[in-house]
């Protein structure tokens, strides 16, 4: 009798995602012996199984990892990215339980749904099998859709929840279908061999085509994850109407997820640079523009958050327009520092809505007043956003302005330094507003719970220690860049 060929199995490259998969499966059985809206214990867990994960994950730095028949990835960038959504979702999971409590939505099941949503993001990056990747996609959508509609006696958050669906179904097939063209044209689905099947199939126009319309497809469906014009139109709906911690957890994970998983995929199709670069030039300049000159005239916060996002979003993509060493690096730093930068800003509007504040701009009006440790919080959070030094968001710009440059994009560095004086413009207006006098008699003041203070002050600790010390993570970036372009992931065993 033949023996059984068992392939060898790197646990140690699964283990980040497995630690929170197991995290959220124990949180989902304990809540059921736990007496309603008593969730302090699921929030330790979660915060325990993030940490483990991000253990696990670190000791992977350095490391060049494909196992599981070659469907599970780990790289320096995987490393980082990861490392950035488990921070995101344990910040996220720190002033949750108040904010649930305040608002009467005890329900358990918002901490086993943000763990899987955060295993299905870190699945998305460590895999360049596209499949793996439409699974970890699904798994943070499914996720998602459940977290936006939490809010179940406000009309508003089901209908974002409504809205968020149906246009993300409509995004996940695009993205399904553009992987079965691409099967279709090479006969498999790993992005590590787009390159070489380009290059082979030059001679033959049908699977030219079908290679051309497959990524046409798989850049919608990313495009509505990373909200990119003109696939953003879901953004400012969902931010607004979502709970505030669903929404702090979505504009800075999902973003995360969808340009890690762009930046391997138009990485890989580099051969195909002059097909797909002018389609994103053009979503570029489009974010850039829509996103901050929308966000100029709201006057609710979060929409205004939402509408910026999308002009991060657009700075993103002239980062993997330009496709260089400094544009790249500048991609992954930014992205570490938007998540700090996202998650503290909706803590922030999380504290109002818990205190029973409207978030318009007008209603923070003299927030400094109320409670000055959040607005100072804000005041920074603004700050960076807006690209001020010393923040870690001035540099973040200032990479993807240079790589902009380096790749001779001159009209997007222009463009990019243009829509930030725009954003400025608003980020200040909402920050000045902070220190002014209140429209109305001011509120009485109210207090920080300490969970928020911690996620706070890690969060401004990041930006400024960032801002005023960049090499480091400037350095980790540019490394794993410069490890995904030496080939190292890119190589395909015979099994």
């Amino acid at each position: 009798m033949e023996a059984l060929n068992i392939p060898q199995v790197e646990w140690s490259a699964l283990l980040p995602v497995l630690t929170v998969v197991g995290a959220a499966l124990l949180v989902l059985i304990l809540e059921l012996f736990l007496p309603r809206g008593q969730h302090t214990p699921l929030m330790l867990v979660g915060l325990l199984g993030l940490g483990l994960a991000g253990y696990f994950q670190l000791a992977l730095w350095g490391a060049s990892l494909v196992t599981w028949a070659e469907t599970a990835l780990s790289d320096n960038i995987a490393v980082l990215l990861n490392l950035a959504i488990l921070v995101s979702s344990g910040l996220v999971l720190l002033f949750a339980d108040d904010y649930l409590r305040a608002r009467n939505m005890r329900y358990g099941e918002f901490y086993p749904l943000l763990l899987f949503a955060t295993a299905g993001a870190m699945l998305m990056i460590s895999s360049t099998n596209l499949m793996v990747v439409f699974l970890g996609l699904e798994v943070l959508s499914l996720s998602l859709y459940v977290l936006t509609g939490l809010a179940r006696a406000e009309v508003r958050s089901e209908e974002a929840a409504l809205k968020y669906f149906l246009l993300g179904a409509f995004a996940s097939a695009f993205f399904l279908y553009g992987i079965a063209l691409l099967y279709g044209a090479q006969g498999s689905v790993d992005m590590r061999v787009i390159s070489a099947s380009w290059v082979a199939s030059m001679p033959g126009k049908m699977t030219n085509a079908l290679l051309v319309a497959s990524l046409a497809l798989m850049l919608v469906g990313l495009g509505f994850k990373a909200a990119l014009a003109p696939f953003h139109m879901w953004t400012p709906d969902v931010y607004q109407g979502a709970p505030t911690v669903a929404t702090a957890y979505m504009a800075a994970v999902s973003k995360v997820a969808a340009f890690g998983v762009l930046l391997r995929l138009l990485s890989a199709a580099m051969p195909m640079l002059d097909l797909w670069s002018p389609i994103m030039w053009a979503i570029a300049l489009l974010s850039m523009l829509v996103g901050n000159l929308v966000a100029l005239i709201q006057r609710d916060a979060k929409r205004m958050l939402a509408y910026s996002s999308v002009g991060h979003a657009g700075y993103l993509a002239v980062g993997l327009v330009s496709m260089n060493m400094t544009s790249l690096t500048g991609v992954l730093f930014y992205l570490v520092a938007y998540a700090l930068m996202t998650v503290g800003a909706f803590g922030v509007l999380s504290l109002m809505a818990r205190a029973g504040d409207a978030t318009t701009v007008d209603a923070l009006r003299g927030l400094a007043r109320r409670q000055p440790f959040a607005a100072f919080a804000m005041a920074i959070l603004m700050l960076s956003l807006a690209g001020i030094p010393p923040t870690a968001g001035f540099w973040g710009k200032w990479y993807l302005f240079l790589g902009a440059l380096e790749g001779g994009q001159t009209l997007l560095a222009i463009v990019l330094a243009l829509t930030s004086v725009v954003g400025a413009a608003y980020y200040l207006r909402l920050t000045f507003s902070l220190y002014a006098d209140a429209l109305e008699a001011p509120a009485a003041r109210w207090s920080v719970p300490a969970p928020m203070v911690v996620c706070l002050l890690i969060c401004l600790i990041g930006l400024i220690g960032l801002g005023i010390a960049p090499r480091p993570l400037a350095e980790s970036s540019r490394q794993a860049v410069e490890r995904m372009a030496n080939g190292e992931w890119q190589v395909v065993s015979g099994e």
